[in-house]
């Protein structure tokens, strides 16, 4: 785990989580930390270390969490979010015909 994170990714970290926290009243961790990383490539810094980052911010201003993988993220590592005909999320988790 590196310390020495960037100003950038810091505020990133920052407006990321009360942008979530606004819009759907809970953080969650993974798919915010996911976001923050693919927005700061260049900074090469791993996932696990913005998802710390992320709970750090969190919980320094008191929101609700949640940890719901990558479930929200389309199309990473085999999980599909997809809606039905009532409007709910369906994950679709099968693996690929390769992978089986």
């Amino acid at each position: 785990m590196r310390y020495d994170y960037s100003t950038r990714l810091r505020d990133d970290v920052s407006s990321a989580v009360l942008m979530a926290f606004k819009t759907a009243g809970i953080v969650n961790i993974t798919a915010v930390a996911e976001r923050v990383r693919v927005r700061n490539l260049a900074e090469n810094v791993a996932l696990e270390d913005v998802e710390y980052l992320v709970l750090r911010a969190a919980q320094l201003i008191g929101v609700a969490i949640e940890f719901d993988g990558l479930a929200s993220v389309d199309g990473v590592a085999g999980t599909f979010v997809d809606a039905d005909d009532d409007g709910e999320r369906v994950i679709d988790t099968a693996l690929p015909a390769s992978r089986q």
